[in-house]
């Protein structure tokens, strides 16, 4: 297998899709503490374009909704990414006939937060502005805002923002390891692999790796072969003799692999709905998401 060049955005995902984790993050991104038990996840799957979810999506008691993005290529369009998640979550949280009540209706209070890890040089700390967006300057003030802070955490002994947080800074060393090795020379999938001994060896959330050890191994390394998969099908039909009604039998099952990758956020959601031969609502509609 040969690992994925998305394996941060995996890894980040699957370590911090943790409660107590998350809490420790946020607190260090806000200052606010806010317990563990007052979290829901409400992580977004098939948002837009080829993304198949946002990162990390949670709602504090319905007070609060908290969306992160981890980057690693720098991209100065995110308040309106954040914008279209934000739409799709309150879409998915608040009941649809509130547009239409005659009072008030409180909504979940949002904060946006990008955590950028790429190799292009930027600030400890920034803020993008949707406005910067609107070429036409007029004498008011924007009545559209969206306030994104953006945190470089590439790995530097000091960075405050890595201070904060262990379990960020434990993350930050790890993709620095695989990026050290990669640069020498060393296969990704044996450099990602060499990082968790090293995380490992110098107590930089050994737990955490070594109870998932395989399971990072298995989230950094798939790749989904579809010629491979058509081949074997289609030997597989050759030889079991299927009829008409197995052959269908077989797509059927073969769309439910394609929703269940998409879910796992294995598989983007263009990718699974022209594999199934359909349009992406229409994917969107069988697979629920």
């Amino acid at each position: 297998m040969k690992a994925k060049r998305t394996y941060k955005d995996s890894l980040f995902r699957h370590m911090f899709k943790h409660k107590r984790r998350i809490t420790h993050l946020y607190a260090a991104l806000s200052g606010n503490h806010v317990d563990p038990r007052d979290i829901t996840f409400r992580t977004l799957r098939g948002t837009f374009f080829n993304d198949v979810k946002n990162d990390i999506s949670f709602l504090v008691e319905n007070r609060m909704v908290i969306l992160l993005e981890q980057q690693s290529t720098w991209n100065p369009n995110m308040p309106l990414r954040f914008l279209w998640y934000l739409a799709r979550l309150y879409r998915n949280i608040v009941p649809k006939d509130v547009p239409y009540h005659s009072r008030l209706v409180s909504l979940p209070t949002p904060e946006f937060y990008v955590l950028y890890n790429g190799m292009q040089a930027e600030r400890d700390y920034q803020v993008l502005h949707l406005s910067d967006a609107f070429p036409a300057r007029t004498s008011g003030e924007s009545r559209l805002e969206l306030d994104v802070p953006c945190y470089n955490i590439n790995y530097e002994p000091g960075r405050k923002i890595l201070e904060e947080c262990y379990e960020l800074r434990c993350y930050s060393i790890f993709v620095g390891k695989v990026r050290e090795l990669s640069s020498n020379g060393i296969p990704l999938e044996e450099a990602i692999c060499r990082a968790i001994r090293y995380c490992e060896q110098h107590d930089l959330m050994a737990e955490y790796f070594k109870e998932n050890e395989q399971e990072v191994l298995d989230m950094v390394s798939f790749k989904w072969d579809w010629n491979r998969a058509m081949e074997v099908a289609k030997q597989d039909e050759r030889e079991l003799g299927r009829s008409e009604g197995r052959k269908e039998g077989m797509a059927k099952g073969r769309l439910s692999q394609l929703c269940d990758l998409v879910k796992k956020g294995l598989l983007s959601l263009s990718v699974a709905a022209r594999e199934a031969g359909m349009t992406e609502e229409a994917f969107k509609k069988i697979a629920m998401l």
